[in-house]
């Protein structure tokens, strides 16, 4: 053999030994079974370029991140940009790779910069969402997500998680303006909710809330006003209608207050709108009758002796029937003004004076002691009183089923007489108002009426 083919043999094994050395020391490609990260998009390649070296290492690449072998990745990526730094692509895939690291801002340089050489390139659209969302960014993500679907209308879900984002983002900040009514900030909350209704302004519920605040804060005229455009967008919002039967019923407009009950009775028949539509026509017969107690319908604590001469006149032929026969002794009130109806309620049996037989009509009337008596007056002239099962009745947060005061509150709230005040409760202690008796004593009349 010649010097001249000896050297070339020894050149060639040198080669085949750099080769064979560089294949040995190159990281092989995983395989990948399940993908770590299977909710990133391939950054996908563009015409023409699919079978050239940036594309091979770009695809190498993109299985090091989907083993979440993130350093190998990264330098595959690096490598495939080496030769063509346009390669806009594994720009893309590097803003993946510190996606997945949790760097925000370095992930989002690099699907700007990917941008940059393709605006419309979806991947890259796509990631700069994600990365936006990681961020707590959700209006950005938003605008980023609906460039990617205007560049591939077939991306149906895309627009999907869009609305659902949107509306994610709208609870969000009604949420923090239902915090800041519930804490009493309600200029917070004003301004929050004309921020929203800006976002959303077809959104029914929105006015709803508005109006209650306004409502809480004695402006009526605005809170109507709101409840208007509510029930205009959503023309069967109940609550709507209900809360604008609660305030013209406090400006004592009967009529449209009746108006709104209705109709909301018309979407969803409730025993609470029944009941609200005899308050109404309770109050409009309570109207006419409040000049013979004028001095009752003032008072913010009733008396024993006021209650005696309220059911005395307005029950006073049941009171009388019941009375025949029965005797009365009452040995602290001769000279009261309403002693006769002292004595009618004492015979009749709803009322009753102590051991000594003392009547003590100046004492304030408790709500347990009220339901006792119109339960008594509802029994009159009734051979018996089927009384609903205990098991059936109201319960309330603050008076047991044990408790003697049970069993008339009940049923007082049962039968519609009487309602529960705030958190369920009964507040067996609590006075009555005058304007509260004369209406409960009304509806009492009522379903003595109907009932004969």
């Amino acid at each position: 053999m010649s010097s001249f083919r000896k050297r070339l043999v020894c050149c060639l094994l040198t080669i085949g030994a750099v080769m064979l050395c560089a294949a040995g020391c190159a990281t092989r490609a995983p395989v990948v079974g399940i993908p770590v990260y299977p909710g990133y998009p391939f950054p996908t390649i563009p015409p023409g370029l699919e079978d050239s070296a940036a594309a091979l290492e770009h695809e190498r690449a993109w299985l090091f991140l989907q083993a979440d072998d993130l350093r190998a990745a990264e330098v595959s990526f690096t490598r495939a940009l080496s030769g063509n730094p346009e390669f806009h692509p594994s720009t893309t895939g590097l803003g993946f790779v510190e996606l997945s690291r949790g760097a925000t801002e370095e992930a989002l340089l690099r699907f700007e910069q990917a941008l940059e050489w393709a605006p419309a390139y979806v991947p890259a659209l796509l990631g700069r969402g994600e990365t936006f969302l990681v961020a707590d960014r959700v209006d950005e993500a938003i605008g980023s997500f609906e460039a990617a679907f205007a560049a591939d209308p077939s991306l149906i879900s895309l627009l999907q998680r869009v609305e659902e984002l949107r509306f994610a983002g709208l609870m969000s900040q009604v949420n923090l303006a239902r915090a800041a009514g519930a804490a009493g900030r309600d200029e917070e909350a004003l301004a929050a909710y004309e921020r929203l209704i800006g976002l959303s302004p077809e959104s029914s519920f929105l006015y709803l809330e508005l109006a209650a605040v306004e409502r809480r804060r004695g402006n009526t005229d605005s809170a109507l006003g709101y409840l208007e455009q509510a029930v205009f967008l959503d023309p069967d919002a109940v609550s709507a209608w209900l809360m604008m039967a609660e305030i013209y019923l406090s400006d004592s407009d009967f009529d449209r207050s009746e108006q709104a009950l209705l109709r909301a009775d018309a979407i969803e028949p409730r025993d609470e709108i029944t009941r609200a539509l005899l308050d109404i026509e309770v109050r409009r017969r309570g109207a006419d009758r409040l000049p013979e107690f004028p001095e009752i319908e003032a008072t913010e604590a009733l008396t024993r002796g006021q209650l005696a001469t309220l059911v005395g006149v307005q029950f006073e032929r049941l009171l009388e029937e019941a009375s025949v026969g029965r005797g009365a002794i009452i040995t602290d009130a001769r000279g009261y003004s309403g002693y006769a109806w002292l004595l009618t309620v004492v015979q009749a049996g709803v009322m009753e004076g102590d051991a000594n037989y003392r009547f003590e009509p100046e004492r304030n009337v408790t709500r347990a002691e009220f339901a006792d008596v119109l339960i008594r007056i509802y029994g009159l002239g009734k051979a018996s009183v089927e009384a609903s099962p205990l098991s059936s009745r109201p319960r309330f947060s603050d008076l047991a089923p044990s408790h003697l005061s049970f069993s008339a509150a009940s049923e007082a709230v049962s039968l519609g007489i009487l309602f529960p005040r705030e958190r369920n409760t009964f507040q067996p202690s609590g006075q009555v108002t005058g304007v509260d008796a004369i209406a409960s004593v009304e509806r009492l009349r009522l379903l003595i009426d109907n009932e004969r």
